[in-house]
């Protein structure tokens, strides 16, 4: 019977799969997303928007407009945002673009308001194209504390403040933050195809604690180191690395099951180094010094793990290792949001923390419900054809955002 235990992966991952595979963009691990920040002092509002190239490209796509991707932005703030204060609309500038680092591009806007009352923004940009959209903004009212915002479909505007002063809700507190990391990794479809590809070994309860101990700790500490400045990650980079972890992992997965780590760590370092050659001579492309790095790892971590007690004890590390890749991809939402300096570590914290609970439960729904389907629905007994099956189309999901995020770089 304990084998049976795990093709809950095989009957759960399949619906997981289909959702990411369809339309799941090569860059982002999270839902699509843009930032703002807002300075509001007496009648004046001044509004920035950070927002990544690669979402306005699709707005342009999409509208089948020229490829001036700052006219595009420009364009949409213009049509779908506005600002009263008091019930009055307020009269907003011409949207002028600043700069900006590589890959994103910033807006800044004025509007010229009445100078107390209840300061009201409807956000209705991206979200008729993009419906699964995300917005966070930081909204300071003159010398009160500064809090944070989501926009979504659905729920697009927001008041704040009733006198023109204290907002009405307090959006930089700790269970604001906690709800940040859990819609943050409940909707990073990289980051739980990457957990379903190392849970697909797992036979027993405690393999899974063990899986999730290392991923926890490796993600937490380049989580803080990146939020407290003390490590500044290159975000495409970090996502085009998180691809490779995840075909890694499901290209151990099968090799485990066929015995055939020696040959597959081979193939897949060549792969690394074809691609890196490559992307070199075009000009694009991780650094050709990472992508050797890569293959060495490859080749030096593969043929250790020749059957599945191996593969399962190694799993710790390999997750403590590639959680520290992970942990860059969850502080990029906290860097671009940026964090209030007077409420840093409590906001560091409830976020890790929601992080960690979105995690657990996505594990804990995996599990049970594949648990279930295999043992009661399905009846499976010999899981192997099922799991390689799995691991394979984890493995060319992984390529495909290794690859695609490699070439964009």
């Amino acid at each position: 019977m304990r084998r049976a235990r795990a093709p809950w992966l095989a009957v759960a991952g399949v619906a997981l799969l289909a959702t990411i595979s369809v339309g799941s963009p090569a860059r982002a691990h999270t839902r699509s997303q843009s930032f703002s920040t807002w300075d509001v002092r007496a009648g004046d509002v001044v509004a920035v928007f950070s927002v990544p190239a690669l979402e306005v490209a699709r707005l342009s796509a999409s509208a089948g407009e020229a490829t001036d991707l700052a006219g595009v932005l420009r364009a949409q703030l213009s049509g779908r945002l506005s600002v009263t204060r008091a019930n009055v609309s307020c009269t907003a500038s011409e949207p002028r673009a600043l700069a900006a680092r590589s890959g994103y591009l910033r807006m800044e806007l004025r509007f010229a308001c009445a100078p107390r009352g209840a300061l009201r923004i409807v956000n209705n940009t991206f979200f008729d194209v993009l419906p699964a959209h995300l917005h966070y903004a930081r909204i300071r009212i003159d010398d009160a504390p500064a809090v944070e915002e989501i926009f979504k479909d659905g729920q697009r505007d927001r008041t704040l403040g009733s006198d023109g002063g204290t907002p009405t809700n307090d959006g930089a507190s700790f269970g604001g933050y906690v709800v940040l990391g859990i819609e943050h990794i409940a909707t990073g479809a990289d980051h739980v195809a990457f957990l379903l590809a190392l849970l697909l070994l797992c036979r027993r309860l405690r393999d899974v604690a063990f899986l999730v101990t290392g991923f926890t700790v490796g993600h937490s500490l380049t989580l803080t180191l990146a939020v407290l400045g003390v490590v500044r990650p290159e975000v495409p980079v970090v996502e085009a690395l998180i691809g490779f972890t995840i075909a890694l992992v499901a290209a151990e997965n099968v090799g485990v099951g066929a015995h055939a780590q020696q040959g597959l760590s081979f193939v897949v370092a060549g792969a690394v180094v074809v691609l890196g050659l490559a992307t070199s001579a075009i000009g694009a492309g991780l650094p050709f010094v990472v992508t050797l790095g890569l293959a060495l790892f490859v080749v030096c971590y593969l043929p250790l793990t020749q059957d599945r007690e191996q593969a399962t004890k190694l799993r710790p590390l390999l997750t403590l290792l590639f959680g520290l890749v992970h942990g860059f991809g969850f502080a990029s939402v906290l860097l671009d949001v940026g964090l209030p300096p007077g409420r840093l570590a409590s906001a560091l914290f409830g976020f890790n923390l929601g992080v960690e609970v979105g995690q657990l439960m996505i594990v804990a729904s995996l599990w049970g419900a594949g648990t279930y389907a295999a043992r009661h629905i399905l009846g499976l007994r010999e899981p192997r054809l099922a799991l390689d099956l799995l691991s394979a189309s984890l493995c060319a999901l992984g390529l495909f955002w290794f690859v695609g995020r490699s070439v964009a770089l």
